[in-house]
């Protein structure tokens, strides 16, 4: 588990550059909804970036990727492009989720940079494997947990940080939402996100933003965790529809967090996270965080500067064309440019995915499991 606690906290804001004299040269591996939307904040944000290539197996959603990015020549097999293609500088890997560890590993055995979107990978030895080719190849590995890049989430850390509400000692989230896209890619003859092995499971599918973005606040050691869930109301698939976490740190703070499927109109309540500390609490509002002291008071608004060019989202084609996505992406291009290990890199990509198979793992078995227990 990582223990950069103070680069995890103030790393995503510094890590946001000035444009690069040079242009990265960037294939897309897997070009669905999520990758489309990586074309356009890259086109949106005038980031210094070449689309050369993009590879996916459906020509559904490959041809809509080329209308996007005319100039960039297409594949249906992504190691067909990267045996023949040899100007380029990085990979952006936006596959389905069990295939995420194999076309880093390639792209980083490779000797590219490679941008890896959540989750990391579907097991903890995959997320290790891929880190250990990073490693190897001394190339840049980032995950792509966009949350930790938005302005927002940055300064309710920073204000944790800086001691606003004393010692964390709870923190509480949840993210209720509708049900998968429909038009997502099919697999054994299912949306793939219904599939176990595909997915690995629903909330590292989705959920995993929140509960990242609370272990990030906390900054401790996980020591066990507690989930309870099923499938309630969406029963044609294997993954789950709700879960109930409960989770706990070895510093004693507890964090509890709720998620559902079945809840698409469930409005600014549908994601939501709170901290409490022994001095008062800190809560996301509407794009500002409420500050609200123990000893009572009026609630202090605070805000948080967001300084992503205004163009990013304004005629999304794809999911979350949002300042995470930009500044992930532009992040990336400063870790490329300067060699400086990703704010979001391989260790905090493979904490994420193992609270998340621990609730998995824990909510199937109907038990507590230990951090060791994966």
């Amino acid at each position: 588990m990582t223990r950069r606690r103070d680069l995890l906290l103030f790393g995503a804001a510094a890590s946001v550059p000035a444009q690069t004299a040079k242009r990265t040269r960037l294939a897309i591996i897997g070009t669905g909804h999520r990758g489309w939307a990586h074309i356009n904040v890259i086109r949106a944000g005038r980031l210094d970036i070449d689309i050369v290539a993009l590879a996916d197996p459906s020509p559904e959603f490959l041809d809509r990727a080329a209308s996007l990015e005319p100039g960039a020549a297409t594949y249906q097999d992504y190691r067909k492009m990267l045996a023949e293609r040899k100007d380029l500088d990085a990979v952006l890997v936006v596959t389905p989720n069990f295939l995420h560890a194999e076309a880093t590993i390639s792209a980083l055995d490779r000797g590219l940079h490679a941008l890896c979107e959540k989750p990391m990978a579907t097991s903890v030895s995959d997320a290790t494997r891929m880190i250990e080719a990073s490693r190897r190849a001394g190339k840049i590995l980032q995950i792509g947990q966009q949350m930790r890049y938005t302005p927002l989430y940055e300064k309710l850390a920073a204000l944790v940080r800086e001691g606003r509400i004393g010692a964390v000692q709870f923190a509480s989230g949840n993210l209720f939402r509708g049900d998968w896209n429909p038009r997502s890619w099919r697999y054994q003859g299912k949306i793939w996100r219904f599939v176990a092995s595909a997915t690995g499971s629903s909330l590292l599918e989705d959920g995993i933003h929140e509960i990242d973005v609370i272990h990030w606040v906390v900054g401790a050691r996980v020591a066990r965790v507690y989930a309870a869930g099923g499938n309630n109301v969406l029963k044609d698939r294997e993954t789950i529809d709700h879960a109930a976490l409960v989770i706990e740190y070895e510093n004693g703070v507890k964090v509890d967090f709720a998620f559902s499927l079945f809840a698409p109109n469930s409005g600014p309540s549908g994601r939501e996270i709170i901290v409490i500390g022994t001095e008062g609490t800190l809560q996301p509002v509407s794009g500002r965080i409420a500050w609200r002291k123990r000893a009572g008071g009026e609630v202090t608004m605070i805000d948080a500067v967001d300084t992503t060019p205004g163009a990013v989202g304004a005629k999304p084609v794809g999911k979350d064309e949002d300042s995470g996505t930009y500044r992930q992406l532009a992040a990336f291009l400063d870790s490329i440019r300067t060699g400086q290990k990703p704010f979001c890199d391989g260790e905090v990509g493979r904490d994420a995915i193992q609270i998340s198979l621990l609730a998995e793992k824990s909510l199937r078995e109907q038990k507590p499991v230990l951090w060791a227990d994966l």
